[in-house]
């Protein structure tokens, strides 16, 4: 039976991409019974991408010094979050839910019946993300939702943001240096699918 694999493919992020993938691994792995010895201490990995967002933000109007710090605090997190993905790799020995359970990503696409690809990313403006869903066969429309923060505990915590006929959305008006939550549902002649597992962004 083949197994499954990690990818480090959060190297290639940018740099509001990466804290928000690390603020995911962090909470991903809080609690989480399969990883109850971790290479790098979960404090430490959340310290990591707390730097890199201070740096990020003060490089946005920094000079040569200010890059240069937010240039060793990107390449500090890149090692961390590669030591702690091979710890993942290790433990999960081939299993892919036990990686994705880590806030990390599989080597190989997902597979038939398997919930269809979502992503965020930031959007062209500052206070903005651009959703997007591999598009459905058959969908009458797609149902957004947010959260602000932490997730929330019950569905009351989630509010739906916009409804549209295409795979993606524009989300603009959103609080600068705030993390939110997003899923995203389809509306189908059969009834409206369960949620997207939620994706955190940072905003900038």
């Amino acid at each position: 039976m083949k197994k499954d694999r990690l990818v480090l493919d959060f190297k290639k992020l940018s740099v509001p991409e990466k804290i928000s993938f690390g603020r995911n691994v962090h909470q991903s792995m809080t609690g989480n019974t399969h990883f109850a010895t971790p290479d790098i201490l979960l404090e430490t990995l959340k310290q990591s991408t707390d730097t890199l967002e201070q740096r990020f933000v003060n490089a946005q109007n920094g000079g040569k010094e200010e890059t240069m710090l937010l240039r060793q605090a990107e390449e500090y997190w890149d090692d961390l979050h590669t030591k702690e993905g091979r710890y993942v790799e290790r433990i999960a020995d081939g299993d892919g839910a036990i990686i994705l359970s880590a806030g990390y990503n599989l080597a190989k696409p997902q597979g038939p019946g398997q919930k269809a690809e979502f992503s965020v990313v930031l959007g062209s403006v500052s206070g903005s993300v651009l959703l997007r869903r591999q598009a459905y066969t058959g969908a009458n429309s797609y149902i957004w939702q947010i959260c602000e923060g932490t997730l929330p505990e019950d569905e009351s915590g989630w509010t739906t943001i916009k409804v549209t006929s295409r795979a993606s959305v524009e989300v603009t008006g959103l609080k600068p240096l705030t993390r939110y939550w997003f899923r995203v549902a389809v509306v189908t002649p059969q009834g409206t699918t369960a949620f997207s597992s939620p994706i955190m962004q940072g905003v900038v």
